[in-house]
């Protein structure tokens, strides 16, 4: 009965009632039988040394810990569940809700070529401008082949050049403009650590941003460049699509650089990015800080119309507490997780993943232990292979991991797992706890436990 306690179940007699031979019809389970719940049955007895494991493993973790397990609503294990901790990027799980929920699943995001000059036989007497429109996933050949993912979701920037050579343009009797004032030009937020600038961790960030902003790829934006670092990124964008229209035989007479468009413009080519369904499960499966900090500007630009860090903060916060999901405790200071100051509680995350629908790109993107995004290195040739799917979270003295995994009997847990601390397992520390979850279930069959058939 111990493990009834500790699955918060009340314990129950279970009674079989007897049936003779001359009640045919008769119930063979009483109304009024724990059979006739069998799901909180098999909690009670599935594998009673599953709760001691978990928590003698957790004994052993250095730093604090919290840890939520449930099952179909119902809580299997708890540990310091008031606790908050700094999540690093599993605060993505909230920041990806919230884009779901404000920005709309099935929006896309603009990236422009316009003019305000006019256009005669395929000549522009005038400046053009690529005019940004949030999508963080902008990228040319060359950065395609850096990326450590190589199925990782990307818009080619090579399109929009087809798309002005397609509209008939063959000149540009001007200079060529990067806008990106449709969001805050601030590049890092101020409270992150400087490391993260040179370190390619995120940014600059941008409402115009190629190839994550990093220089090494205008001239030559087909071929991987190994040597590149952050740069101006409006300007990047518009001297690389220079070079791309130049070879597609459209010629810019003058210059690239940053400027922002006229009012009055019209426009000449564009490209769409993916869904923001799309974009999200990109950021949950290669945890992209990029694509996070850009989606939360989207985020207080539709929100307030404030395109700001601070702004899509705010309207995080605010939109979760709207959604009913218990932000008490929690600090949320950005939309990647990098900063330092972010605290989450380990219910928050499980409650937010819990209300998810079964078809959410949240639940589809996050990585899959052994197999894919930020887990495919991970708990390689375990028994959590395959049957782990969560979000990472990764930084100095912080581990964390939260998300579903697949168990005995056909059973599926949610969970969640912080560790703040400087234990020397590192990322070991949450992979351990994860395959310890696979073996919850030990136990009688279901079918065993539901009410007994009529005689």
């Amino acid at each position: 009965m111990a493990a009834c306690a500790a699955l918060g179940v009340v314990p129950l007699t279970i009674t079989a009632a007897d049936a003779s031979d001359d009640t045919t019809g008769e119930l063979q389970t009483p109304v009024l039988s724990v059979r006739r719940i069998p799901n909180v049955m098999f909690g009670a007895v599935a594998d009673p040394k599953f709760i001691p494991a978990i928590s003698s493993y957790l004994d052993k973790v250095a730093g604090t810990t919290c840890s939520l397990i449930t099952e179909n609503g119902r809580l299997i294990y708890a540990r310091n569940t008031a606790e908050s901790l700094a999540p690093a990027s599993t605060i993505k799980v909230l920041t990806a809700t919230v884009a779901l929920e404000v920005l709309g699943p099935d929006t896309r995001l603009r990236t422009t070529v316009v003019s305000a000059a006019p256009t005669n036989d395929g000549v522009v007497s005038g400046d053009v401008y690529v005019v940004g429109g949030g999508d963080p996933l902008l990228v040319t050949a060359g950065y395609r082949q850096s990326l450590d993912n190589p199925d990782q979701l990307t818009t080619d920037f090579a399109r929009l050049a087809d798309a002005v050579a397609s509209s008939g343009v063959r000149e540009i009797r001007g200079n060529i403009f990067g806008d990106d004032s449709r969001h805050d030009r601030t590049r890092w937020l101020p409270t992150w650590p400087t490391r993260y600038q040179i370190g390619g961790v995120v940014g600059p960030l941008s409402a115009l941003m190629v190839n994550d902003g990093q220089t090494g790829f205008v001239d030559q934006p087909d071929r991987p460049n190994p040597e590149r670092r952050a740069g101006d990124p409006p300007a990047l964008a518009a001297a690389t699509l220079k070079t791309l229209l130049g070879q597609r035989g459209v010629q810019v007479i003058g210059s690239a650089g940053a400027a922002t468009a006229p009012t009055e413009t019209k426009e000449i080519a564009g490209l769409d990015s993916a869904s923001i369904r799309e974009i999200v499960g990109e950021m949950m499966t290669d945890s992209d800080n990029t694509t996070a900090e850009l989606l939360a500007r989207e985020i207080g630009l539709k929100e307030s119309g404030q395109p700001t860090s601070v702004a899509g903060v705010e309207a995080i916060r605010s939109v979760i507490e709207r959604l009913g999901l218990p932000l008490a405790g929690s600090t949320i200071v950005d939309g990647s997780g990098l900063d330092p100051a972010n605290r989450l509680t380990c219910p928050l995350l499980v409650d937010a993943l819990s209300r998810l629908p079964s078809d959410s790109p949240i639940i589809s993107g996050l990585a899959i232990a052994g197999r894919t995004g930020t887990l495919r290195k991970r708990m390689l040739n375990t028994s959590a292979a395959g049957k782990v799917r969560a979000k990472t979270g990764t930084l100095n003295n912080v581990n964390a991991l939260v998300g579903f995994a697949e168990a005995k009997a056909g059973i599926t847990i949610i969970f969640s797992m912080i560790e703040n601390g400087v234990d020397p397992r590192g990322t070991g520390v949450t992979d351990g706890f994860a395959e310890r979850l696979v073996t919850f279930g030990d136990g009688p069959p279901l079918s065993s436990l539901g009410p007994l058939p009529l005689p």
